[in-house]
C-alpha cells in the first residue's frame, strides 16, 4: 500500500497510485480472511485449491503455485460481511477502487481528485481491518502516515459539508410541504407520509428522522445477520438465534432526506437493530443454487 502513496506523492503517476492501492487492499483483505481460515480466500469451485487450503495439498494433484484465489470484489464482500458494521463503505464507493484495480491503470483516467477519492476509500476499508489484525497503523503506513491522516481528514470534511447540505435541504422541503398545516392535521399527514417507504430492501426499521418531525427508515443493503452464538429459547424450549440488521442507508418520505454510510454516524442514527422474529429461517442467506432449482421446477411445471 505504501507504493500507492509514493506514486501519489509524485503527482504524475496517479493511475499507478490507485492501481497499487487496489492491489494492496486486496492483499490486506485476503490476509484478514486467511487469519480466520485459508479456505476463505479460495475459489469455491476449484477443488484442488480447496484441498491445499485445508491441509491436503498432497492429494490435489497440482502444486500450490496453481492455487486459485478470489479477487478483490469477493474479498471485500466477505470481509465486510464479517466486520459489520465496522466497514461502512458503500458499493458505489468501492466500485471506483475495483475499477482502479482491474480496468483503468496506466490510461490517464485519474486526476488528483479522483485519485484522492480512491485512496480515501482504501483507507476507510483498511483501517478497521488493520485493527482486527492488530497491526499498528504507523507501522503499516510507514512514512506516509501523515498523508493518510490528511486524506482521511479531507474526506471527513467533505462528508460533513455534504451532510449539512442534505439536512438543510430536507428541513426546507419539510417546511414547504407542511409548514402551513395546523395540528392535528399536520401530525396525521406527517404520520401517513412517515409510514411510506420509497426505498425498500426487505430489511428496514423505522426511526425518527434527524431533519424533520416525521419518521424515516434505516435500510440494510446486506440483509440480516443470524447469530447462532447468541441465542434465546422460545416457548418450546428451542434455541432461537439473534437476528440483527446493520443499517447502511436512511430515507425519509416526509422531507426527502437520504443518507448513506458514514452520514448515518453524523446524524447520530443507530446502525445496529435487533429484530424480534418468529422464524429466523426467513432471514437465512439465499441459497442461489436452490433458488435456481426452484425457479426451474416452476418453469417446467408451467410448461
Amino acid at each position: 500500500m505504501q507504493a500507492a502513496f509514493e506514486a501519489f506523492g509524485r503527482g504524475e503517476s496517479l493511475d499507478f497510485a490507485v492501481h497499487h492501492a487496489g492491489v494492496g487492499l486486496e492483499h490486506l483483505l485476503k490476509a484478514y480472511l486467511c487469519s480466520l481460515h485459508p479456505a476463505l480466500i479460495i475459489e469455491a469451485t476449484h477443488w484442488a485449491s480447496l484441498l491445499h487450503a485445508v491441509g491436503h495439498g498432497d492429494r490435489s494433484g497440482v502444486p500450490a503455485s496453481r492455487t486459485k484465489s478470489i479477487g478483490l470484489k469477493v474479498a471485500f464482500d466477505r470481509t465486510r460481511a464479517l466486520l459489520k458494521p465496522k466497514i461502512t463503505v458503500a458499493d458505489s464507493a468501492f466500485e471506483r477502487v475495483f475499477a482502479a484495480r482491474n480496468g483503468v491503470a496506466h490510461v490517464g483516467a485519474h486526476d488528483a481528485d479522483a485519485a484522492r477519492a480512491v485512496l480515501g476509500t482504501c483507507i476507510r476499508i483498511a483501517t478497521p481491518v488493520l485493527a482486527e489484525l492488530k497491526i499498528d497503523l504507523e507501522r503499516y503506513w510507514g512514512h506516509y502516515t501523515a498523508l493518510v491522516d490528511k486524506l482521511a481528514d479531507e474526506r471527513n470534511n467533505e462528508l460533513r459539508v455534504t451532510f449539512e447540505a442534505k439536512i438543510a435541504r430536507a428541513k426546507r422541503a419539510f417546511q414547504q410541504r407542511f409548514g402551513d398545516l395546523l395540528s392535528p392535521q399536520r401530525e396525521s399527514v406527517v404520520a401517513a407520509f412517515g409510514a411510506t417507504q420509497f426505498i425498500y430492501t426487505g430489511y428496514d426499521v423505522s426511526i425518527d428522522c434527524p431533519a424533520c418531525e416525521g419518521t424515516g427508515w434505516v435500510h440494510s443493503e446486506d440483509g440480516a445477520v443470524v447469530d447462532w452464538r447468541n441465542t434465546t429459547e422460545n416457548e418450546a424450549g428451542e434455541p432461537v438465534p439473534a437476528v440483527t440488521i446493520y443499517a447502511s442507508a436512511f430515507s425519509c418520505a416526509v422531507c426527502g432526506l437520504e443518507l448513506e454510510g458514514d452520514e448515518l454516524d453524523l446524524a447520530d442514527l443507530e446502525k445496529e437493530h435487533h429484530l424480534d422474529v418468529d422464524n429466523p429461517e426467513d432471514y437465512y442467506p439465499v441459497d442461489e443454487d436452490l433458488a435456481y432449482e426452484s425457479w426451474l421446477d416452476n418453469q417446467l411445471t408451467e410448461t
